[in-house]
């Protein structure tokens, strides 16, 4: 068997995550294109070499990220390292919080997808329609600076938590994400990724998605907001619906404070919870004072199928294509509603007839 010497193997490609120097500029409408051809988007194929492909996007996104943490933290936001404590060369990951979310007597945590870096909700509009637009600056400054439940009320303060990058890269210094992981600088072209081990390369207490969301309500809610404080929750698929699973374990707790439950594609089962003991109080929280949004070629708001399987009701998200897309094209239609659970504390949302098979059938629109 023939093998190839290490220093004969061809060298890993290497980018600097800068987008002018991966040959880009952010136009006047915020669109991320080609410096060469102002008309030109991003492409995945740059080499006949897959790795340089994978390695090339990678950089791509990271400058991306940069560009959305900047702009959030002008909006506001500062990064704050769990474990709460830890120095920056410990094993941390990164989460954003209002610089004053100690004197808010509202907050909204979301909760994004697994695969999707704080702060980024789709790459596709990001590179298509804007920066603003396909992350979450656009939604973080209309609910800092946007219009309050009533005058009397100030404005929430906004916790962005980071199911997404939980594994840390020593020789970075750093948290990244799973498919971070998979581009980090290899000895070669050719070259294994590195492998997982779980101590050294999980943080404590946050292992995985489950833990990052307990975490998050038994150590950063209590620590960081103030014990009157009421609490919106946006979650996307799995940690959104690790949030509801979470919360009925431990209503208790919690029964005071959250305020309402916007879930964008979720992925838990009602029938589940009441197989598990939830209380009957939960589940009539989750009936009255939570809401589902999901892909569906309906106009956004209108009430389609899945209250029996959610325990909520469920709505056409304006997006009827991609899961990603969901949370961009209803979070006013969310922001709205929670200003009206925090006004109102009263307000119940109402079952949909007719939506599970009952009677009267047909699409219901809900406004106010």
């Amino acid at each position: 068997m023939f093998r190839r010497r290490p220093n004969t193997l061809p060298s890993d490609p290497v980018f600097e995550p800068k987008l002018d120097k991966l040959g880009f500029f952010v136009n006047e409408h915020d669109q991320i294109r080609m410096i060469r051809n102002p008309e030109a988007k991003y492409t995945f194929k740059v080499n006949n070499n897959e790795r340089v492909n994978y390695v090339y996007r990678q950089a791509c996104n990271t400058a991306i990220s940069k560009i959305v943490r900047d702009r959030l933290t002008a909006l506001g936001l500062e990064t704050v390292r769990i474990p709460l404590g830890a120095g920056p060369d410990e094993k941390h990951i990164p989460i954003l919080v209002s610089k004053d979310i100690a004197s808010k007597d509202r907050v909204i945590v979301l909760f994004g997808e697994r695969h999707q870096e704080p702060g980024i909700f789709s790459w596709r509009v990001v590179g298509e329609e804007g920066i603003n637009i396909g992350s979450a600056v656009e939604l973080a400054s209309a609910a800092m600076f946007g219009p309050t439940p009533t005058p009397a009320h100030s404005a929430p303060g906004i916790i962005v938590a980071n199911p997404c990058q939980l594994l840390w890269y020593r020789g970075g210094g750093r948290a990244v994400s799973s498919n971070e992981w998979l581009h980090l600088p290899r000895d070669s072209a050719v070259s294994e990724p590195f492998k997982i081990d779980d101590v050294k390369n999980r943080v404590p207490g946050n292992g995985d998605y489950e833990e990052h969301v307990q975490y998050v309500f038994e150590e950063v809610l209590p620590q960081l907001v103030r014990k009157e404080a009421k609490i919106d929750v946006m979650g996307l698929e799995y940690p959104g619906s690790t949030v509801v699973e979470y919360l009925a374990n431990h209503w208790d707790a919690w029964s005071t404070r959250v305020t309402g439950i916007a879930l964008i594609a979720p992925q838990h089962k009602v029938q589940d919870l009441e197989a598990n003991g939830v209380s009957e109080e939960f589940l009539d929280f989750l009936s009255k004072r939570a809401r589902a949004y999901f892909v569906s070629p309906e106009k956004l708001e209108t009430a389609i199928t899945g209250r029996e399987m959610f325990g909520c009701n469920c709505y056409a998200s304006g997006e009827s294509l991609y899961q990603e897309n969901a949370i961009l094209r209803s979070w006013r239609s969310i922001l709205d509603w929670f200003n009206r659970l925090y006004a109102d504390p009263e307000f119940e949302e109402v079952p949909f007839a007719g939506v599970d098979g009952d009677e009267g059938g047909g699409e219901l629109q809900i406004t106010w």
